[in-house]
């Protein structure tokens, strides 16, 4: 099977977490952080990335969620990425 690439650009996530958003202060969050990561985007591995973007989505969880422990995650191509979780 070969693997699909998904088409997207940063409009489109910016569109998905707005929606996602149920206060302006979420909103305001998520899209100034979406802001933060695409401009660090050149300097950051593909896995990076990814796992930037999805901390921005944990953001939008309820506050008895947490996001994952750092030491439980493995290692990225880039030894500090200083994410944002």
């Amino acid at each position: 099977m070969t693997p699909t690439t998904l088409d997207w650009n940063w409009d489109y996530l910016e569109t998905v977490f707005e929606d996602l958003a149920r206060t302006p202060a979420e909103k305001s969050a998520v899209l100034h952080l979406l802001q933060v990561t695409r401009e660090m985007s050149p300097y950051l591995s593909k896995l990076d990335l990814l796992r930037e973007i999805i901390c921005i989505g944990l953001v939008l969880l309820p506050e008895n969620d947490r996001p994952p422990n750092a030491e439980h995650l493995r290692p990225s191509t880039i030894a500090a990425s200083g994410g944002t979780c």
